[in-house]
């Protein structure tokens, strides 16, 4: 009885916590933190990239302003003339549709004809002929290129032009009312055909993407044809284009007569309504846009979200879509099959003036693609759908995982516990990528992932810290090399310590002793360990009052690191404070020695600061609170790295990022370490700011004149400032490296391009 109430106790404990997480998740379910959103775009794309490439319709294809046709025709943008040439190839081509996913926001001047203009007004008061001003009229109507575009589009009756549009007033402050409402006139026609609205909506109920202006085609080229569209992307938080808003409303003109001359449609939909010819309508509820639907011979339904943008459903890489370049175009070297009767958006790919947009396949997808893409969707009815039992079916598997972990964790042994969990995580991933792949289902993966995960978490901790053995096993487990205030702050609270490893920005500290091989031959076994033993405990002593965790001891070497378990920031300058005290104290050491006749330790120290793993490493039976990573193996590097410089404190230049200011330094080289591709800045440890003497200080003034021009390759001014650092104090060990190596570049210069790293050949 007494075993069942206590049973019954913990799993009411258990689902107590089940609990609440589920209403924790469920809160931020709705919140929806930016981190979150984050994690699931990131799911999003890897889903992308497991449903695979697929092939495009056929029906699309981009005219590529591209590197060739800019050899070709010259540095973009064109002459509109240039452009008319264009646009009368694709016609001829007998395109469908012709698509401009660029803006003529300006006159184009190029021509000269306001200088001929110009010249006309002066003719005209001189009194010249009529036959001079008549030969001059056509000198200026062959020079408006604007008019020669605008006759050319007005003549191809295919062209769908772009413009954009500015959703804040900054940087259009000196734009005038009547300004902005001819730009707005510009881009009249293109809207949307009709809404259809429920009883008692009302559309300012909706938060519709609200645009202050627009900058459209001049008027002269707007004018050649009403068929226009915007070609802005809203990239998410994390700079992906995932869903393109297909409405966007001009300021705040709704719910006024002919409402929808302010709700605007972008260049995509704009294109395919004219390839399509057919009215184009969205549908209003009360929660939201519903759809946005061609209402022609065969409705095409597009599913859009409620404030009416639609997720695109990408097909592969750039160049998914077949691409022309221009000038192919205009020599007529592209088979006249591969564009008539299609639909043809121009818009930049070169590489200097592309529109470059982030999406699952590709990082630099050009803008113009992403219309392809959008275009082909409809056309192939192949939508990403997210219908409105997806919001209750992500609730219920987030409740739903949660109690089923609650319910069975506490029943298993902890391997048990862990592989149903791995279980259960790996199918909410292959349901979701089978639903996505095959019907184009968008469920969110990231809370169900997040539920099973924190949920294993948080039974498995209460599991833990809810036995007395845990405070006994952090002081069996570190007191040997943590210090008993770290210790009894770990007691204190447990929570400070996560068991496993896990990634955390520390401070790694190696420390060797210079020569021992050779001091070691000079002792008897008794004689070795007793310096050992006194060198190792001065030592520690001074890293343990510092906070400081051991990792272990190799022979002579001190392996530690700062800032775990127990985290604090001031980590860098407590490694810097260690190594100076230690070097102190090692000199008031060598003194006692020297009177004793015993032989005398230096030690080469080396410090890094940067993200490592930490943990408790190693098998089930034993196992080590040890780090490991990129920068633990840095550190390391530079306490070797001390034997080229002479030197004996080192550190690199992410601790000296930390400790500047703190501690008196000396930048000694650029270098690139055996193991590492990247190079890294280091410097010489070598006091406390302000306690260092007029002898070193004079040193290191001269040692930095000198490394100055030898970055400069001034090779005889940095020899004679090394030179004079080593009159100061003869065996400064780095003046009298660089002073040999500046003799020797001297002799044999570095190759050209050289960028002052120097490469490290041996640890």
């Amino acid at each position: 009885m007494k075993e069942t109430i206590l049973f019954l106790k913990r799993s009411l404990n258990y689902y107590f916590i089940g609990i609440v997480l589920v209403f924790t998740l469920l809160g931020t379910y709705y919140v929806n933190p930016s981190f979150l959103i984050k994690l699931e775009y990131f799911t999003l794309d890897f889903r992308f990239l497991y449903a695979g490439e697929r092939s495009p319709s056929g029906e699309v294809a981009i005219a590529a302003i591209d590197e060739k046709s800019i050899d070709g025709i010259g540095r973009w943008p064109w002459p509109r003339s240039k452009m008319a040439e264009v646009v009368d190839a694709l016609t001829e081509y007998k395109v469908k549709v012709l698509g401009f996913d660029v803006v003529f926001s300006s006159k184009d001047e190029s021509s000269g004809i306001v200088s001929l203009r110009e010249l006309k007004e002066e003719m005209l008061s001189s009194g010249a002929t009529e036959g001079v001003m008549s030969s001059l009229d056509k000198k200026i109507a062959d020079a408006d290129y604007d008019e020669r575009l605008r006759s050319s589009l007005k003549k191809s009756r295919r062209a769908v032009l772009g413009y954009f549009f500015h959703f804040s007033r900054e940087g259009l402050e000196h734009l005038t009312k009547k300004e902005l409402e001819q730009y707005l006139s510009n881009i009249s026609k293109s809207k949307y055909s009709g809404i259809k609205k429920a009883a008692g909506v009302s559309l300012k109920s909706i938060p519709l993407r609200k645009a202050y202006a627009v900058e459209s085609s001049i008027q002269t080229i707007s004018s050649a044809t009403k068929r226009a569209g915007f070609f802005n992307f809203i990239p998410e938080i994390d700079g992906g284009v995932r869903k393109v808003p297909l409405i966007i409303q001009y300021q705040d003109r709704v719910e006024i007569p002919g409402e929808q001359d302010y709700l605007f449609i972008p260049l995509s939909i704009a294109t395919l309504k004219k390839y399509l010819r057919a009215p184009l309508l969205f549908w209003v509820e009360e929660d939201g846009i519903d759809k946005v639907a061609f209402a022609g011979r065969e409705t095409i339904e597009i599913p859009t979200d409620k404030l009416g943008a639609m997720w695109v459903n990408y097909l592969g890489p750039r160049k998914t879509f077949p691409h022309y370049s221009i000038i192919d175009i205009l020599e007529r070297k592209v088979p006249p099959n591969l564009l008539k009767g299609k639909i043809v958006l121009m818009g930049p790919t070169a590489t200097a003036i592309e529109d470059l947009r982030v999406t699952p396949f590709d990082k630099n997808f050009p803008g113009v693609e992403v219309h392809a893409t959008i275009i082909d969707n409809i056309l192939q009815r192949e939508f990403l759908n997210e219908p409105e039992w997806v919001n209750k079916y992500n609730i219920a598997n987030i409740v739903f995982t949660v109690l089923l972990l609650t319910a069975l964790i506490p029943l298993l042994s902890a391997f048990s516990a862990w592989l149903f969990t791995f279980f259960i995580f790996l199918l909410q991933i292959y349901v979701n990528l089978s639903l996505f792949a095959q019907e184009n289902l968008l469920l969110n993966l990231i809370y169900p992932l997040v539920a099973t995960v924190s949920t294993y978490l948080f039974l498995t901790i209460y599991k833990v810290f809810t036995e007395e053995k845990q405070k006994r096993y952090i002081q069996s487990a570190f007191g040997q090399y943590l210090s008993p205030q770290v210790i009894k702050n770990l007691v204190d609270d447990p929570d400070k310590l996560q068991l496993g490893g896990e990634r955390k920005v520390l401070t790694a500290f190696f420390s060797d002793v210079e020569g021992f091989s050779t001091i070691s031959e000079k002792l008897s076994p008794d004689e070795l360990v007793e310096l050992l033993n006194i060198y190792l405990t001065e030592m520690t002593n001074i890293l343990l009052k510092h906070n400081g965790t051991v990792d272990k001891y190799e022979g002579d070497a001190i392996i530690a690191f700062f800032g775990a378990p127990v985290p604090f920031e001031n980590h860098a300058y407590l490694s810097c404070l260690v190594a100076v005290e230690m070097q102190e104290r090692l000199h008031e050491m060598r003194l006692e020695w020297l009177k004793e006749g015993k032989p005398e330790l230096k030690m080469r120290i080396g410090l890094n600061t940067g993200p490592m793993v930490v943990g408790n490493m190693g098998s089930q039976t034993r196992m080590d609170y040890t780090m490991m990573g990129d920068s633990v193996n840095l550190a390391a590097r530079l306490e070797g790295v001390n034997k080229q410089y002479h030197t004996y404190s080192m550190i690199s230049e992410y601790t000296y990022k930390e400790v500047e200011g703190e501690f008196e330094c000396r930048e000694l080289d650029l270098i690139r370490v055996m193991g590492k591709s990247e190079p890294v800045r280091i410097y010489e440890l070598i006091a406390v700011k302000g306690n260092i003497n007029d002898q070193r200080k004079a040193v290191v003034e001269k040692f930095a004149e000198g490394l100055d021009y030898y970055k400069k390759q001034q090779w005889d001014d940095a020899i004679a400032m090394f030179q004079a650092a080593l009159e100061i104090y003869q065996y400064d060990g780095p003046s009298q490296t660089f002073y040999d190596r500046c003799v020797a570049f001297k002799d044999s210069p570095p190759p050209e391009g050289w960028d002052g790293v120097y490469e490290m050949k041996s640890k």
